[in-house]
């Protein structure tokens, strides 16, 4: 990856110096891209590195306060201003303290370097890292097609830099919103966080998310602390994601490890509360997650849910939620009301309801295993489908 620290060291790049802001020194650069004013909130999408000539523009420093703000917020990797020029003599120190305070980086580039060159190496260096990595993600994409990796592929790993025999941990982060600037956004925010981890695996786009791969050693964070904050991470960037996680033993075992955390994204995305969800985590969900017939799983909720199963009315989503809440507080009225904030009448009315639909006692231990059984099936059903209702030849496991 191009960060705002190897900038320099780019041939031809030497003249640009980092004044202020070293904190994000560490940022990728996705892109070069020029701002003809402060106003550039809807033209960029992360990881820009944005170049300032003063040429259209009469620029004063709280014009670059206010870009430095905007660039900030939408995640741009820095700021470079063109300096001993007719438009700028060089740069007002208080965007330089401003810089410092809010650890944007700002770089100074001397008017006498020409911006096409600055530009055109920037950008072969930026192809030259992305071709790189590119070969690196077929190589995944490679491991991920193959149930039995061949040795010759292990060895290409191995050429990639890539640790065969070391434990991954895997996450697939599927994002809520399938909007394409948001996606972008996403992806150069998860690139940027895994920055800081030594030996991660480029961030490869997998099915409608993405694919991240950690290595382990004894020395390594808890890993799903670390999943954790990178959920909050997006989140405090407005972009909520759902992260399944597993570990892969080895690298001949990160198939068996991505369909793992696939499923477990699968169940975070069908049980709200659960941004991130561990496979180890999915108990029995583990066993209705392996099956290869959805149809069988699909005539299992039927069977037990009845006239509950894939109905989204209003008021038998309200049933199945107050269903779901008196199973976990294992048969408890008096939890159960409290926690919903109803009456134990307005309860007892409602679970009765839910003994007429389904034809199942709640009172029998073997029958509420049952429902409760069916009710997870079927998020797992309602999360793997391409549309609201399921569908045997919707489903993927």
């Amino acid at each position: 990856m191009v960060t705002i620290e190897s900038l320099a060291c780019i041939p031809g790049l030497e003249p640009l110096q980092l004044r202020a802001g070293q904190q994000g020194r560490h940022n990728i650069i996705r892109w070069p891209y020029v701002a003809e004013n402060a106003d550039i909130k809807d033209w960029i999408e992360g990881g820009e590195l944005i170049f300032v000539t003063g040429l259209n523009w009469n620029w004063q420093a709280n014009d670059f306060i206010q870009l430095i703000t905007t660039a900030k917020a939408r995640n741009a990797s820095g700021l470079v201003l063109l300096t001993h020029s007719p438009y700028l003599d060089e740069i007002p120190h208080n965007v330089l303290a401003f810089s410092d305070q809010c650890g944007f980086p700002v770089i100074e580039q001397p008017w006498a370097l020409p911006m096409v060159k600055v530009t055109e190496l920037l950008s072969n260096a930026i192809i030259m890292t992305d071709l790189q990595h590119k070969s690196t993600r077929w190589l995944i994409q490679h491991l991920l097609e193959s149930a039995v990796p061949s040795d010759m592929t292990l060895l290409k790993a191995s050429e990639h830099g890539i640790e065969v025999h070391r434990i991954w941990s895997v996450a697939v982060i599927n994002p809520a919103s399938n909007q394409t600037s948001d996606l972008i956004r996403s992806q150069h925010l998860i690139s940027q966080f895994l920055a800081d981890f030594s030996g991660a695996l480029p961030v490869l786009e997998y099915h409608q998310g993405w694919l991240a791969c950690l290595p382990l050693t004894s020395n390594s964070p808890d890993t799903l602390t670390v999943w954790q904050q990178l959920a909050q991470y997006l989140a405090r960037q407005g972009i909520d994601c759902h992260l399944g996680l597993s570990e892969a033993r080895t690298l001949r075992s990160l198939r068996q490890a991505v369909l793992q955390a696939r499923q477990s994204a699968d169940f975070s995305a069908a049980h709200q509360g659960y941004p991130v969800v561990h496979y180890n985590s999915l108990g029995i969900a583990q066993i209705f997650s392996r099956l290869e017939d959805p149809q069988f799983l699909a005539d299992f909720c039927k069977q037990h849910l009845g006239g509950l199963y894939g109905d989204q009315d209003k008021q038998n989503q309200l049933l199945k939620h107050t269903l779901s809440c008196y199973l976990d507080h294992l048969g408890s009225l008096r939890q159960t009301a409290a926690h919903l904030n109803i009456h134990r009448n307005t309860l007892s009315n409602r679970l009765s309801k839910i003994e007429q639909l389904t034809d199942l006692s709640l009172n029998n231990a073997q029958q509420r295993l049952s429902i409760q059984s069916a009710l997870i099936a079927e998020r797992l059903l309602f999360s793997s489908a391409t549309n609201t209702q399921p569908s045997a030849d919707k489903l993927h496991f």
